[in-house]
């Protein structure tokens, strides 16, 4: 499904294994380690597209998303996080980068939100049946990497009625797993 309705030829769209490290220093393995039993995950491959990731996020939070991870002292029924995808070439100066990225943001909400992970982005995108890098793609994903909903660019009003639905669908409160819990897809 594209924002919330059928594709006539979708790809398989699932978020694909990866290493990754957020901002603020901690280490992830997506899509296991998401924050949350359910996550917006935000993909971008341009730092241009940075606008499209602000205004997902926004979306969102507006939707009664947590805004990160950060503080969480239990588990997070859901979560948004970013994922900027860079070359594996960028991987010797990662340091660097992430660290210009963090003096550039400095926000500690915003670093805990964004996990960078350093492959082979036209790999990372066919894995997760990504098909462009020219814009933002959205993915609404459990914790074994099973996508409920996806997007790609800018959110409309289409866009935050239809995630509005997906996430009602997977953090029900009273679904088969009770007051307050997400079906993890499990």
């Amino acid at each position: 499904m594209v924002g919330g309705r059928p594709d006539p030829s979708p790809p398989q769209v699932r978020l694909a294994d990866a290493a990754g490290r957020a901002l603020d220093g901690t280490p992830y393995r997506l899509p296991v380690d998401l924050p949350g039993a359910v996550t917006l995950v935000i993909v971008a491959f341009r730092q241009r597209q940075q606008g499209e990731v602000d205004r997902w996020i926004d979306l969102a939070v507006a939707l009664g998303v947590p805004p990160s991870p950060y503080g969480a002292t239990e588990p997070m029924a859901s979560a948004v996080v970013e994922v900027p995808v860079l070359g594996r070439r960028y991987l010797p100066a990662r340091r660097m980068i992430d660290g210009g990225m963090a003096a550039g943001i400095a926000d500690p909400i915003a670093l805990a939100r964004t996990i960078t992970v350093y492959t082979d982005p036209a790999a990372f995108r066919r894995s997760c049946g990504i098909t462009t890098a020219d814009q933002v793609t959205a993915l609404l994903t459990h914790r074994d990497g099973t996508v409920v909903w996806h997007a790609v660019g800018v959110p409309t009003d289409r866009h935050r009625g239809d995630l509005q639905a997906a996430l009602a669908s997977v953090t029900d409160p009273s679904g088969p797993n009770g007051p307050n819990e997400v079906d993890d897809g499990g």
